[in-house]
């Protein structure tokens, strides 16, 4: 697909919008962001979780339209879509042919502008909510995440969006409708278009749609720092999942590629990363171990996980801290030609999809206040230097800086 210059203008007084237009393309992608994030979500009271639970309830009908009807609207025009919460915003995502866009466009203004909130639809949202709250510790990997992000963030942005049982019988049709007219803004909002699609028409229907939406949301700040140190969650299993995080680089820091390169050569891209090979093939410590990079607008963190046995789990503590240690000294020209060629690939083929590239329309936006080309985006992989890849991890994989590692040990016995 051969791609045109993006277009990045505002609607409704705040509102940013990038077009895309892809030639060739016969589908067109949306990311919608609204600010309803779960760090704005109420403190330690009643109706924490209303932003996981608004994510599922504003698609069960909007303006005129009941979910059912609404739901057959979508379908009519072929829509596949879905809504989604995080720490920042909801996000709702369509992709459509050419020629329903139009449709969508006006379907999701109206989930935007007036979603219904219905007791019924409250009551169903409610109940998956609280499903997926009882269900956390039953999946120890992802409960390990989640603890993980507890103690290494700053509140309110340590949250992990399930919300408490009273919190979530707490929420009403009343102040969900209140929340959402308080909290979705246009100032705030982030909305990417990409494929088949003109600037000039979406514009104009952006503007008629949207005219009498106004106003900013209020960002979430932070309230405390970071609680740190080392978690043990109690857990009867023939499993130890150990979770340790450090703080990294946010997005718009010139130093957050060298770090993305220094982690998948640590812990991902495969099955060549020093944790893989280390840890887990040759000294067979675990059966699981990884390495990911979360890279957000303010802040990121740099997360190791690994599966282990209860007595082997002290031991592949010690191999990671090994293997972290190690890479302060630096990482080979060979790993470092492998690291460039893997993240170039998965650039290049993750932004082949409308989908993909409307998604990174609205992250940049987000995250550093411009959209880049995938090729400016490449090319910055591509000046990128072996020697700013290990100054950056000599800087950062001091042995002060690991001693300051949050941990969380999910499991039988703690380390």
């Amino acid at each position: 697909m051969t791609r045109q210059s993006t277009s990045v203008f505002s609607v409704a007084g705040g509102m940013q919008v990038a077009v895309e237009p892809i030639a060739g393309a016969t589908t067109t992608s949306i990311v919608w962001q609204v600010p309803v994030g779960t760090a704005g979500d109420p403190i330690d009271g009643l109706g924490c979780g209303e932003s996981a639970v608004l994510a599922e309830v504003i698609s069960r009908g909007a303006g005129n339209l009941s979910s059912r009807e609404f739901s057959d609207s979508m379908d009519r025009l072929g829509v596949q879509r879905s809504t989604s919460s995080a720490t920042y915003s909801i996000t709702l995502t369509a992709v459509c042919l050419a020629e329903a866009l139009d449709g969508l466009l006006e379907l999701l203004s109206l989930v935007v502008l007036r979603p219904r909130i219905e007791q019924d639809a409250l009551d169903a949202s409610r109940d998956l909510a609280l499903q997926s709250l009882g269900s956390l510790q039953d999946d120890p990997q992802h409960f390990a995440s989640i603890k993980i992000g507890e103690i290494a963030l700053p509140a309110p942005f340590n949250r992990h969006g399930f919300g408490t049982e009273a919190g979530l019988a707490a929420l009403t049709t009343e102040s969900l409708h209140a929340t959402w007219k308080r909290r979705c803004r246009p100032g705030g909002s982030i909305l990417g278009i990409a494929g088949a699609v003109d600037e000039n028409h979406v514009r104009a229907l952006l503007e008629k749609l949207l005219a009498q939406w106004s106003g900013a949301a209020t960002e979430p700040a932070v309230t405390a720092a970071a609680i740190g140190g080392t978690v043990h969650e109690q857990q009867s299993s023939a499993q130890s999942h150990i979770c340790i995080a450090l703080p990294a680089p946010r997005q718009a820091d010139p130093e957050s590629l060298a770090h993305r390169l220094m982690v998948r050569v640590l812990g991902g891209g495969g099955m060549s990363n020093r944790l893989f090979c280390e840890v887990r093939e040759k000294r067979g410590l675990c059966y699981s171990v990884g390495a990911n990079y979360a890279c957000g607008r303010d802040r990121g963190l740099l997360s190791i996980y690994a599966g282990s046995t209860p007595e082997r789990a002290a031991e592949t503590l010690a191999c990671i801290r090994s293997e972290l240690l190690r890479m302060a000294n630096g990482i080979s020209n060979e790993e470092f030609k492998r690291a460039v060629i893997g993240l170039k690939s998965g650039i290049v083929m993750n932004g082949e999809s409308t989908s993909a590239r409307a998604a990174a329309l609205v992250g940049d936006l987000f995250r550093i206040g411009r959209v880049r080309s995938l090729q400016e985006i490449v090319q910055e992989v591509e000046a990128l230097t072996l020697a700013q890849v290990n100054d950056h991890a000599s800087r950062v994989l001091t042995q002060p800086h690991l001693d300051n590692a949050s941990l969380v040990v999910v499991g039988p016995s703690a380390l």
